[in-house]
């Protein structure tokens, strides 16, 4: 006589159940990986300074002196979960010839640091006080005893006003910063004009490589239009009435080029 078969039972699971068991494991196993990175100890720290523009301003020392405060605290043989990656970045933001960075670790437990250097496009030069650059950003920076830029300069009785805060942060800054962008990012300009006086009503004079004349330019208005007439000075008016036939010229009136 055969014994009697025990009843079977199927479990069917649903397709939401088993999306929401599949979501439960994946939460489990971040939990896990993230739980292991925190636990993970700081083995070394990699320092990339971003030198795009041949700036050296700072150095792979002066960064980590700005992480540590000097030596003070120690990052390396500490847990990930005690070291707030933020806060480093933003000691090393602190420095005004950083222009920010960025601080994070791989799996192998090295931190990670890359920071990158503000950029001057002019100086600002001054006999009484000290010197100071202007940023691609608008900022005033600093000079420094370690290295110079080789940029545009800024001289003048004006300068002093321009120097107190960031061109960026008020109308007339922003309107003259945009003008030193302009001859910055044009190769031809950038390449003539080595250094523009401003005389107290805001009026610019300069000389260029190209010829020994001295332009008058005027403020910073219209300043696109002026260096056009500019270009078409030296293109056709010059070659053709000679290099040295004119010791002035001036763009301050619109639409015109006077020559003297």
């Amino acid at each position: 006589m055969k014994a009697p078969q025990m009843p079977r039972f199927k479990f069917q699971l649903s397709r939401q159940v088993k999306v929401m068991i599949m979501v439960g494991m994946v939460f489990v196993s971040i939990g896990f990986v993230e739980k292991r990175q925190a636990d993970r100890v700081c083995n070394r720290i990699v320092i990339q300074v971003d030198n795009q523009y041949e700036n050296f301003f700072i150095d792979e020392s002066d960064v980590m002196a700005l992480m540590t405060e000097g030596g003070k605290d120690f990052i390396v043989g500490s847990a990930y979960k005690n070291i707030d990656l933020r806060h480093l970045e933003q000691r090393i933001e602190e420095h005004r010839f950083i222009q920010n960075a960025e601080v994070f670790h791989d799996p192998k437990g090295n931190l990670l640091v890359r920071a990158k250097q503000s950029r001057p496009i002019a100086r600002l030069v001054r006999s009484h006080a000290p010197d100071a650059y202007v940023s691609d950003l608008g900022q005033i920076l600093p000079v420094s005893e370690r290295y110079t830029a080789r940029v545009l300069l800024i001289s003048g009785s004006l300068v002093d006003s321009l120097i107190t805060r960031d061109l960026s942060s008020y109308r007339r800054g922003r309107r003259f910063f945009e003008f030193l962008e302009y001859i910055n990012n044009d190769p031809f300009w950038s390449a003539q004009i080595a250094q523009i006086d401003i005389e107290p009503d805001g009026e610019m004079n300069f000389y260029t490589t190209v010829s020994k004349q001295l332009v008058e330019f005027g403020t910073v208005e219209n300043y696109q239009d002026k260096f056009q007439r500019l270009h078409i000075f030296y293109k056709r008016i010059l070659p053709q009435k000679g290099w040295n036939e004119y010791e002035r010229v001036s763009l301050k009136f619109k639409g015109q080029i006077v020559c003297e």
